[in-house]
């Protein structure tokens, strides 16, 4: 990911447990997800990612565990039109799970009169084959039930009318802190780990997110624990406990949580804007909150958080204002029956105890008069410099129908022949820009949001220039009727031929969060489909984006911040601000020409979506070809029949390139020069449902295509010859050089815990290299230089070896065709002496070894800590065990590490592979105590976990082996899933393709019938012993630095400097674990 060329994307804050990352058993093996220039519901969310009851995972655990290690380096350059973060970016990429268990016995019939079905049915895709009844309850609730025969899982969830904007001003952060609460107990169901206890006995997982307008709940299960999940899930909207105590070991958490992202240079530039709206509107508050907000300040005042959280909840969490969903196998009319038989006491609310939420439209954001439209914002760089434009416009929230906004992004997202990019990326002032919208009931704003370069950092004003030029010869050209008639048609293709989500608690998720918007009907096409297209609303829009209607936001490195004039209090910083120069106005009014045109119509919108009738005969990939350097592997249709394919290519580094750091930098400049050589030939391509990525992963080039398949070849063969040789001229290469350096100098796009994951990296595993390292390496001109560049890639393609993977709509010949199209443009033909094997090889230390460094983040008080136990290579049964150990340590180190000692915000405890070995991991950040007590922390909770295990009972292991096994059976829900079951077999030269079925047929083999195993696995790893392998990482925040250079825990071998060098020479001595995968 350091190496890859697009910039790094944080995903939202989201606790998942590892069985929530099932699907991941294949994702984290493709190079690429999702087509980045998708038109589907872009753009609709704000940038701002989502409040939510706790991190991400570090990884996609169990998943891989089952596979196999795989190359989860390999990333996509994820070349985005529209950067997609919060919300969205959660809905696009986030992954869960679904198991298919068949329905428990109907509930007790209910007259279907009495449930008040709407009549107006859920418009859905052409290729979408499940059911959907909605209905208003007599207390005011409204339901969506969706019964789907393939749901392997049932999923619930409640979104709530209800979000930061509805804070009250003496409690700031109050929606986001009760979502927080309202897990924790109710009257009915006082304990606080009920629901999770519930869900953890039949494989099932909770999560929530507080955006500005809504607040979303939402869940799965396997269809056995239904009922009694549910049960205890409406209680929290009947009546919730909010308990005082808990209430004082919450708000830490919350705490953590801000204290998390005010580093963040996203978080501060979102906040820092919307705090300067007007104030009668609610979009100006502190959203997060934190322990001042919302207990230290309110208890000065004689206030009292448990009282507001119960009046907030009354009020705002009132019948006609919540959203249930449920995702099933059943039937709609047995869904509903069991909803009503939880959810009908829930308070009545009528229309004047619950009103409608509030709208604030009349109440102005920004404005001339209100004094703060036209100012500048200078804030410091934590990272690489950005500029964010602001523009207020027309209230978009009610108007999705006409999707106005969708041409607008077709106009910034136009990178080929006479756009804003080509330009910017020409002039070396921005290699990427992206934009987005924010429409809510506090007003609608456009965000354009640039990543600058150096040079653009220090001529803002020419960026600017492009920017309104470009916008004014879009105005000038008028809407273009045909344009916007294919931009509807791609959208319906788009939209008819969409894939699932990749489980149905993600689907849930989506559509919960859409509801209160779109409602029943729209739910699926709102913020998709133009329904009813209007050019004058267009043009209004377009109208609003002008220099005299726009805040600016600046952060840029030689911003000093102890000169500045004013600080933000709750993300700690200083900051400038400045009226816009009257006179760069008048310029930026009169922008035209630099040769910007407006797009051209759309040329690729797929029309051929016949289906071929092949796919390989068993549930493995059939090979198609080995012959000197080149493999080709086809699956074929298989189990998600759209028109639509996935070309995987792994092209393998020869050993040489492997063993030098300076050839990891080159790599990585490699995949910039050639996604700028081909940023204006492939964009008609990649508008239409087709996109590519190039990454850079340690042993090999990862490239894929995606989308639609009757253009492929076309993209194929525009992308291969530039991958390459690019044609790089001297000033190009200083380019691409200069944005590594900017992109490897930002530390602040990585969490404390993944720099401590990186250290653990250069480390444990050989040909690692931290990014300070290869950091170093670019900046030496003797080592990284354009005819060093030139041997690389040289010495790559001399003696480098293909593997393809084929996946989807294309048939055997063509695939074979495809092949050796591939070997031509990639000029991998000859023979090899050797067909190198893949992987990577983790240390197998003699001792225990302690890693400790410093936080790399300027001012961070967090630090991270890493407790790593490993287990070794395992066989197929010990992947199974180690699974379920995964499931069952995964709660109780976070209510003990979290929620009872309060060490921080992120903690999670998982096995997980790494290579060819397995590792149980604990990772825990915060800033409350020392790496040093954490470990110790740590350590105890393992051992103690120990009695846990030994406690299991038949009972409990027969329900996490039979959510196992339906995890393991599970249909892939996508083709990436589908491809990703093989691709990092094929990736390591590992071919255990029966290795699905092996795991099944141990998993109901008598060999398995009691919780031994899992016991015996569990103490091999972590039970003290000279045979025991832990190793530790302990990052220091910016208050304890100094204990990096204190002496490490006795008998521990202390490394404290984290470089391939340095760690080469101190782990000389020590073995490595062999690179075999275990078939049996």
């Amino acid at each position: 990911a350091i190496l890859a060329q697009a910039p790094t994307v944080s995903l939202p804050s989201a606790r998942l447990p590892p069985l929530m990352w099932i699907s991941l058993l294949w994702r984290p093996l493709l190079p690429v997800e999702v087509s980045a220039r998708s038109r589907l519901r872009t753009n609709s969310h704000s940038p701002r990612p989502s409040s939510q009851a706790g991190p991400s995972p570090p990884l996609p655990v169990l998943s891989k565990l089952l596979q196999q290690g795989g190359k989860g380096t390999a990333r996509a350059s994820l070349r985005m039109k529209a950067f997609f973060t919060g919300a969205l970016l959660a809905q696009l990429v986030s992954v869960a799970s679904g198991l298919k268990v068949q329905s428990a016995a109907a509930a007790p019939a209910i007259e279907l009169a009495s449930l008040e079905l709407d009549e107006a049915p859920v418009r859905k895709p052409i290729t979408d084959h499940r059911n959907y009844a909605h209905a208003e309850f007599d207390s005011g609730l409204r339901v969506l039930v969706v019964e789907d025969p393939d749901a392997e899982k049932s999923s619930f969830a409640v979104a709530v009318e209800a979000g930061s904007l509805e804070d009250p001003p003496d409690f700031q952060g109050l929606a986001h802190f009760c979502e927080h609460m309202l897990f924790l107990g109710s009257k009915k169901y006082p304990d606080n780990d009920a629901f999770s206890a519930a869900l953890a006995r039949h494989g099932g997982t909770h999560n929530a997110y507080t955006s500005a307008e809504e607040t979303v709940y939402f869940n799965e299960i396997d269809d056995e624990g239904l009922e009694g999940a549910l049960d205890i899930f409406a209680q929290f909207f009947i009546a919730p406990s909010f308990d005082p105590a808990m209430v004082d070991k919450e708000i830490n958490a919350v705490d953590s949580e801000h204290k998390k992202n005010q580093p963040d240079t996203q978080h501060r530039l979102w906040h820092l804007l919307r705090s300067k709206a007007n104030p009668k509107n609610p979009m100006h508050k502190f959203s997060t909150g934190d322990l001042s907000t919302l207990k230290t300040v309110p208890e000065s005042q004689g206030k009292n958080l448990s009282e507001a959280l119960r009046s907030f909840h009354r009020d705002r969490y009132c019948a006609r204002r919540l959203h249930l969903v449920m995702v099933s196998n059943r039937s709609t009319t047995e869904q509903l029956a069991i909803a009503h038989k939880h959810f009908d006491d829930v308070p009545k609310a009528t229309k004047e105890s619950c009103p409608p939420r509030s709208e604030y439209l009349d109440m102005p954001a920004y404005s001339k008069e209100l004094g703060n439209l036209g100012r500048v914002f200078g804030v410091a760089a934590g990272g690489a410099p950005e500029m964010w434009v602001v523009f207020p416009v027309l209230p978009l929230k009610h108007r999705y129908k006409e999707l106005a906004e969708a041409y607008v992004w077709n106009a910034l997202g136009h990178y080929g022949p006479g756009s804003l990019k080509a330009l910017l990326m020409r002039e070396d002032l921005s290699q990427s820009y992206s934009f987005y919208a924010e429409k809510s009931v506090a007003g609608s704003f456009i965000f354009v949001t640039f990543a600058l370069t150096e040079k653009g950092a220090s001529n803002v004003d020419q960026v600017l220039e492009y920017l309104f030029a470009y916008l004014h010869a879009v105005k000038g050209a008028g809407v273009d009727a045909k344009l916007l008639a294919s931009l509807r048609q791609l959208r319906e293709v788009e939209f008819d031929y969409q894939e699932k989500r990749p489980s149905e608690i993600d689907f849930a998720k989506s559509i919960a969060g859409s509801l209160p918007t779109y409602g029943p009907r729209d739910v699926l096409t709102g913020g998709v489909l133009m329904d009813d297209p209007n050019e004058e609303l267009i043009l209004q829009i377009l109208n609003a984006m002008e220099p005299s209607n726009m805040n600016i936001a600046l952060v840029r490195g030689d911003f000093n911040e102890k000169k500045a004039t004013q600080h933000e209090q709750y993300y700690d910083f200083g900051y400038n601000e400045s009226s816009l120069d009257p006179a760069l106005i008048k310029r930026l009014q009169n922008a035209s020409g630099f040769g910007l045109t407006a797009p051209p119509n759309l040329q690729f919108v797929p029309r051929h979506l016949e289906l071929i009738n092949e796919s390989s005969s068993e549930d493995m990939p059939e090979r198609l070809l080995k012959r000197n350097r080149t493999e080709s592997w086809w699956l074929g249709l298989g189990e998600v029949r759209l028109p639509k394919a996935i070309v995987s290519i792994k092209i393998g580094f020869p050993p040489a390139v492997l063993a030098r750091v300076k050839d990891a930098a080159l790599a990585a400049v490699h995949v910039r020069l050639v996604d700028a050589a081909l940023e204006e030939s492939a964009d008609a391509l990649q508008t239409c449902g087709l996109s590519y990525s190039v990454s850079a992963a340690r042993d090999g080039l990862a490239i894929s295509f995606t989308g639609f398949d009757e253009h492929m070849e076309e993209l194929m063969k525009l992308v291969l010859p530039k991958v390459l040789d690019p044609g790089t001229a001297d000033d190009e290469f200083d380019k691409a050089l200069r944005q590594l350096v900017l992109d490897l100098s930002d530390n602040t796009k990585m969490q404390p815990y993944q720099h401590a994951l990186e250290a653990f990296e250069v480390v444990t595993t050989k040909a690692s290299y931290s990014r300070a390292e290869v950091l170093r390496v670019a900046k030496d001109s003797s080592l990284v230089s354009i005819s060093a560049y030139k041997a690389f890639l040289r010495d790559l393609f001399a003696d480098a070896q293909l593997s393809i993977l084929f996946t989807g709509n294309i048939g055997r010949t063509r695939a074979l065709a495809i092949t050796e199209t591939v070997q031509s443009e990639l000029q991998i033909t000859t023979a090899s002496s050797d067909w190198l094997r893949g992987g990577l090889e983790v240390v197998d230390p003699k001792e225990d070894l302690e890693v400790r460094v410093a936080n790399p983040i300027p001012d961070d008080p967090n630090s991270a800590t890493i407790v790593v136990y490993q287990f070794g290579v395992p066989t197929i049964a010990d992947r199974i065990h180690l699974a379920m150990i995964t499931e069952v340590i995964d709660r109780p180190i976070f209510e003990t590490l979290r929620t009872e000692h309060q060490l921080g915000y992120v903690v999670f405890g998982y096995a997980a592979p790494h290579a060819s070995i397995v590792e149980v991991r604990v990772i825990v950040q915060g800033f409350r105590e020392s790496p040093d007590v954490v470990a110790t922390l740590i350590e105890s909770t393992v051992q103690n976990l120990t009695n846990r295990i030994a406690a299991m009972d038949q009972k409990e292991f027969d329900s996490r082996k039979q959510s196992l096994r339906n995890a393991l059976a599970k249909k892939a829900s996508t083709m990436s899933q589908y491809a990703g079951r093989y691709w990092g077999q094929i990736w390591n030269q590992e071919y255990c393709f029966q290795k699905r079925a092996m795991q099944l047929a141990y998993l109901d083999s008598e060999e398995f019938n009691s919780p031994t195993p899992l016991l015996q696995a569990w103490k091999k790893s972590v039970s003290p012993s000279e045979n025991r392998k832990k190793i530790l990482v302990k990052l220091f925040g910016a208050n304890g630095t100094q204990s990096v250079s204190m002496d490490g825990t006795a008998g521990s071998k202390l490394v404290t400097l984290v470089d391939s060098a340095s760690v080469a020479q101190q782990m000389k001595d020590e073995n490595y674990w062999p690179r075999e995968f275990l078939c049996k």
